[in-house]
């Protein structure tokens, strides 16, 4: 998620504050819903952002993670929105919201994995912002 502010991008990254992590926009495919579907209505949920605008898919990561003394394979599809909205109202899963610079958001992420999937974000969107340029 990345809107443009003067002629950079910045991107939406929440948190938890209780765990001082943060992290991007993701959730669950639900039934009836494509991997798209799933990643703008999470978005949505987890923002408040309505005017989202596909770009592409980013890619996905897999990991293995225990809760309740079971243990879960997951698999994140990552999809690159951008937006003109700047006001944000976070969800119920999240209490904290920031949109920050590529190099402030690579700083800040909380996942190794998931700073693999902002800087191949990153490498889309300044692709796009080049080709915008005038020659």
């Amino acid at each position: 998620m990345f809107r443009i502010e003067g002629n950079r991008p910045i991107f939406l990254l929440l948190g938890f504050k209780r765990r001082n992590t943060w992290c991007l926009p993701k959730g669950l495919i639900e039934e009836g819903e494509t991997e798209v579907e799933a990643a703008k209505r999470e978005v949505m949920e987890e923002t408040g952002l309505k005017t989202l605008s596909l770009i592409d898919k980013i890619g996905e990561i897999h990991y293995n993670f225990w809760s309740k003394g079971k243990s879960f394979d997951k698999t994140v599809h990552f999809y690159l929105f951008e937006t003109n909205q700047r006001e944000t109202i976070v969800g119920e899963e999240h209490d904290m919201y920031a949109w920050f610079s590529y190099e402030r958001a690579m700083e800040a992420l909380s996942y190794r994995n998931e700073r693999e999937i902002l800087r191949k974000g990153f490498e889309i969107v300044a692709k796009r912002i080049k080709e915008l340029e005038p020659k």
